[in-house]
């Protein structure tokens, strides 16, 4: 299998996987015990006023533009090192703005910080940007192996 193909899959895989982990890592946080924590994540996947489903696709819609971006900018015979440093970057500082803005969210007591669902993608989608520029300068200026 190619390696596009695979960083595809597993940056899906990372859009969706990372609001049930802060989910359950702040339950978790907060004195849950991890069973408990798990069993009410599991409770609230289609619960409404909760609806654990639709915040993790709502996360992953930045994944998941990047995932396309991933398999069709590193599909080719030969791809140049810039480009999985800047693909790299990209996943970097789009899951470090996501983990940012779900643990602040998760953890704020204020009641209308459910808000932040809504604008977090479009921060996210900000940023990665900015991560796979990052990126490709960090290969341009560090030395060829």
């Amino acid at each position: 299998m190619k390696r596009a193909t695979v960083l595809f899959w597993l940056t899906v895989a990372l859009g969706f996987a990372v609001s049930p982990l802060v989910a359950i890592g702040a339950e978790t946080a907060k004195g849950t015990p991890l069973a408990s924590a798990i069993g009410q994540w599991i409770g609230h996947l289609f619960e409404p006023g909760y609806n654990e489903f639709l915040l993790a696709l709502i996360t992953a819609l930045p994944f998941l533009a990047v995932a396309v971006f991933t398999l069709f900018h590193l599909t080719g015979e030969h791809i140049p090192r810039g480009r999985w440093a800047g693909v790299s970057g990209a996943l970097c500082a789009g899951a470090a703005v996501c983990l940012w803005g779900l643990i602040a969210i998760r953890m704020s007591r204020s009641s209308t910080a459910a808000m932040g669902y809504l604008f977090l993608p479009v921060e996210v989608l900000f940023a990665m940007p900015i991560g796979y520029i990052a990126g490709r300068l960090v290969a341009k200026l560090r030395p060829a192996p």
